[in-house]
């Protein structure tokens, strides 16, 4: 069974190499906007990062944040509400529609200025038309109070100073990192040369009052420059992480950047203060490639505590050959330097080129890390192959063992999803001679592959681990198109039949495991076309009229009227908690003051958390 508006997937399998058992658990087709032109024509091309877990509007449920990759860029917030159950309860307006695929890429969740009201923040800007009121920036949406609720406009755009002529950023950052008490934001900038930078930096002062303060705590640049003469290895920063390398409570930094697989660090002396070596004290960067390519950890950097042993490691996956490295600090030695000793190439061979997270994925005490795998083409669905999306090994030793030899990690373990579960392929039929044959091709945005990922935990209380994976190469439109074979120059003569939209445009899937056997679950994303608001009846109408609704899941709804001016007439039902299911209530033509009101169109509309339907009926007297 399969609900292509939203997400339902049942899929067992087995991979090789482990005893647990685990099974993809939905994904998500991504709203479409009003405002979106159809067919849609390349419009979004998938996502980019999902990030969580969160609870960024403190009412005790976890979300995680979802990326559009493009259309102007939006995050959409999914939330837990009970096993194997969420809902889409939030998704930032449509800025531009213009916006290059720049935008998104890097987005986080967190509390920068720390009052309990969590913001969505990410890089935006880029390729918005001109006369936009949106520059470039840090985009950021904070909770307004309301539940699941993060305003229709930012609440704020952070220009970042001395502006580079050019943005890329794959990764940020939001945590505590010189342990003061606020958090920090973190990322990096592929900049062309003078902008390749990371930056470091906090907020003083309420988000939104207009009164608040950057600050920016540090400031770096991959190459020498006048106003940073240290060469910290040159080349594109992506990635930024803080990790406690030495277990001594005090974060380092670790950053990564495009020049031979450099990787260069620092550390957190106190409240907005680093130590960032000149070369006088060791070594500053080490280039993990130099040699062999130029290699690097596109999508950024993750940190895990691999071995239990107190203090962090930090890992990357090589886009050019999809081998993970590791950074790792033993007892004794110093983080103020990186020496070669200090990291390991291909600790893991062929695990990931793209996205990379960790977690015990089957709750049995060992770490895990998990990749992307392979992208999954036309070409192999027409040859009835599964897609490889996901790859996994794990730890197998003990505190006492090395993170840094690849003996201490499991065989790598593919994981294969049905190839049933995608079929939003290119239909092409072809005529040879009168030879009918079908086939399927890449759409526009080429093969889907999985991008980044988020480990979860057991985030729905199902008693399994979960991580989100992101998708990318989603079309918006499938082509339908004829071939005939022309015998004279033996080619074949195309013609385009129809451009529909995808109906499985999946934006995100999430991956469990648990330690009893093979689990086939019904996980289910409620998506706002859930709720259903029928046409009342009678209509035209006098004097009453019946409204019926339905119900997904048990929620809090407002059921009101409207006049064609947008002035409420009768509030029937008051954000009122109902139960799942079908719901009716009959209106008598009177306001809320009691009195009968004129003949006329009137509007009534069923309001669920940040969404609404909303249907039009005629009172004839």
């Amino acid at each position: 069974m399969r609900r292509v508006t939203s997400l339902l997937m049942l899929a067992a399998f087995v991979f090789a190499g482990s005893a647990v058992g685990q099974s993809t658990d939905f994904s998500w087709t991504v709203p479409l906007s009003e405002e979106a032109e159809r067919p849609y024509s390349a419009f979004h091309s998938g996502t980019r990062t999902v990030m969580g877990p969160y609870d960024l509007d403190g009412d005790g449920m976890q979300e995680i944040l979802v990326s559009d990759y493009t259309g102007g860029t939006r995050v959409h917030v999914l939330e837990t509400v009970g096993p194997d159950t969420w809902e889409h309860v939030y998704s930032t307006p449509w800025l531009d529609v213009s916006g290059s695929t720049i935008n998104g890429r890097a987005i986080a969740g967190g509390d920068l200025d720390g009052d309990g009201h969590g913001e969505i923040v990410f890089f935006s800007g880029d390729g918005f038309a001109d006369g936009s009121p949106y520059p470039y920036g840090m985009y950021v949406f904070e909770h307004t109070g309301a539940d699941n609720d993060y305003g229709t406009e930012p609440t704020t755009v952070y220009q970042l100073p001395n502006a580079p002529n050019r943005w890329r950023m794959e990764q940020i950052v939001i945590q505590d990192v010189d342990n003061d008490g606020v958090q920090e934001l973190l990322t990096g900038n592929n900049g062309n040369n003078a902008g390749d930078n990371w930056w470091i930096i906090s907020v003083e002062g309420d988000i939104g009052s207009g009164f608040e303060t950057w600050v920016q705590e540090a400031y770096l640049n991959s190459r020498v420059q006048d106003w940073d003469p240290v060469n910290r290895g040159g080349g594109s920063p992506y990635g930024i992480v803080a990790a406690d390398l030495d277990g001594n409570g005090i974060n380092e930094i670790v950053m990564g950047s495009w020049n031979s697989l450099n990787v260069t660090v620092g550390q957190a002396t106190g409240p907005n203060l680093y130590f960032f070596p000149d070369g006088s004290l060791g070594p500053v960067y080490q280039q993990l490639s130099a040699g062999v390519g130029d290699h690097v950890a596109y999508f950024g950097l993750d940190v895990v505590d691999i071995n239990g042993d107190g203090d962090d490691e930090v890992f990357g996956s090589v886009l050019q050959t999809g081998d993970v490295f590791v950074v790792n600090y033993e007892l004794g030695e110093s983080t103020t330097q990186i020496l070669p000793e200090n990291a390991q190439v291909g600790v893991v061979p062929g695990l990931s080129s793209l996205g990379l997270t960790a977690g015990d994925l089957d709750g049995d005490g060992n770490m895990d890390l998990i990749g992307t795998g392979s992208s999954y083409t036309a070409s192999q669905f027409n040859n009835n192959l599964a897609p490889n999306w996901v790859n996994i090994v794990e730890y197998i030793g003990d505190a006492n063992s090395d993170p840094e030899d690849p003996a201490n990690y499991s065989d790598l373990i593919q994981v294969y999803f049905p190839n049933d579960l995608l079929d939003d392929f290119d239909r092409v039929t072809r005529d040879s001679a009168g030879v009918i044959t079908e086939y399927r091709e890449d759409g526009q945005q080429g093969p889907q592959f999985v991008s980044k990922l988020a480990f979860l935990g057991d985030i729905d209380g199902d008693n399994n681990n979960e991580v989100a994976l992101g998708i990318q190469g989603v079309d918006d439109s499938l082509y339908t198109y004829t071939e005939v074979f022309n015998p004279a120059d033996s080619t074949y003569t195309r013609s385009l039949v129809s451009v529909e939209p995808s109906p499985q445009r999946v934006f995100m899937r999430v991956l469990s495991a648990g330690a009893t056997g093979i689990n086939i679950e019904e996980d289910r994303v409620v998506i706002p076309t859930d709720y259903v608001l029928e046409q009342n009846y009678p209509n035209p109408f006098n004097p009453t009229t019946n409204i019926r609704f339905e119900l997904p899941i048990d929620k809090a709804v407002s059921l009101t009227i409207f006049d064609v001016s947008g002035r409420v007439v009768k509030r029937l039902i008051d954000n009122q908690y109902l139960s799942q299911g079908v719901h009716e209530i009959q209106w008598d033509g009177t306001s809320d003051a009691g009195g009968q009101v004129a003949s006329g169109t009137y509007l009534y509309q069923l309001k669920f958390g940040n969404f609404a339907h909303t249907k039009t009926m005629v009172l004839l007297k």
